[in-house]
């Protein structure tokens, strides 16, 4: 069996090099925060980070060590410290520079990465675990479909959601067209999917997606007191959550399969379709260096400076 990872009561919290992770022990809970260098988007060494921190914990059995004493975790909370953002999706530069160069190999790795780390979320690591994601700002993408990967999704108000990829001739591939099926009805995803449009909060609430709203800047004590609220019928919760998988289990095959699809897709792609990727990916950056800006205005001035340059 693996050695669980090790937690102490002078150290709660590890820091990676693309995200930080706290245990809380009164109500073990793992707390996974993104902190990704750069744009805020799943690039192949985060990826590889985030199996080499939750593959332990699967194989030891959903176990870690804290102040030396084996804990079974009973949570696992992904989040994100990026102001604005909790993921804006896939490493589409990456993207572009493979399919130019009709790279298979690599488009496979990074898929295959992709959804395995998704599974493991959505079988609760094989153990049992209650999965949640909080979303505050943007889940863009593979960043809601990271969101997706969890049993409860719980947003803030000013959390938006969106699925871009047929701006550029292209559909989701890790996860999207799974998850959201299961959750909302295969016509209600596709139609989702197929508009490349963006939803709020409270219409991803409103469709079924979301599981609660809560104000902005409450997500983090909001998701504890879920967790608390939810821990006095932890034996009803752990049983639903069982049998929620056992009645509508998505299988790993089902996922690569679909990046099959995905990979033969993007290998399609033109010109125009690889251009607008690129517009994208511009417009990214010109959104981070913004939300920078907000942020270092914000603590001079206060949190009424909602855009540079406005006013």
């Amino acid at each position: 069996m693996t050695e669980p990872i090790a937690f102490s009561a002078n150290r709660p919290g590890r820091v990676q090099s693309e995200f930080d992770v706290e245990f809380d022990p009164s109500t073990s809970t793992v707390f996974w925060w993104m902190t990704p260098r750069g744009r805020p988007c799943f690039t192949q060494q985060f990826l590889i980070s985030v199996r080499e921190f939750e593959l332990p914990i699967e194989q030891s059995g959903g176990y870690i060590d804290f102040n030396a004493r084996r804990c079974h975790v009973a949570n696992y909370v992904v989040g994100s410290r990026v102001p604005g953002v909790f993921n804006l999706g896939g490493d589409m530069s990456m993207f572009i520079q493979a399919i130019l160069r009709k790279d298979v190999t690599t488009l496979r790795a990074y898929a295959a990465l992709c959804v395995e780390n998704m599974h493991r979320r959505i079988r609760g690591f094989g153990s049992g675990i209650s999965t949640y994601s909080l979303v505050q700002g943007r889940a863009f993408g593979g960043g809601f479909e990271c969101a997706l990967a969890s049993e409860t999704i719980i947003a803030e108000r000013s959390a938006v959601f969106s699925l871009p990829e047929i701006l550029f001739n292209m559909i989701p591939g890790m996860g999207a067209i799974s998850l959201l099926g299961r959750r909302i009805g295969l016509s209600k995803a596709q139609e989702v999917v197929m508009s490349g449009l963006t939803f709020t909060a409270k219409e991803m609430r409103e469709l079924g997606v979301v599981d609660e709203v809560v104000d902005d800047g409450t997500g983090d004590q909001s998701v504890r007191r879920i967790i608390a609220t939810r821990a006095r019928r932890a034996n009803s919760y752990r049983a639903m959550s069982a049998a929620k998988r056992c009645f509508l289990p998505v299988d790993l095959e089902e996922m690569r399969r679909i990046v099959e699809i995905w990979v033969d897709a993007a290998l399609r792609l033109e010109t125009r379709d690889l251009r607008m990727m690129a517009r994208l990916v511009r417009a990214q950056d010109r959104m981070m260096a913004l939300t920078e800006d907000e942020t270092i205005l914000n603590n001079l001035f206060g949190d009424h400076v909602t855009a540079v340059g406005s006013g």
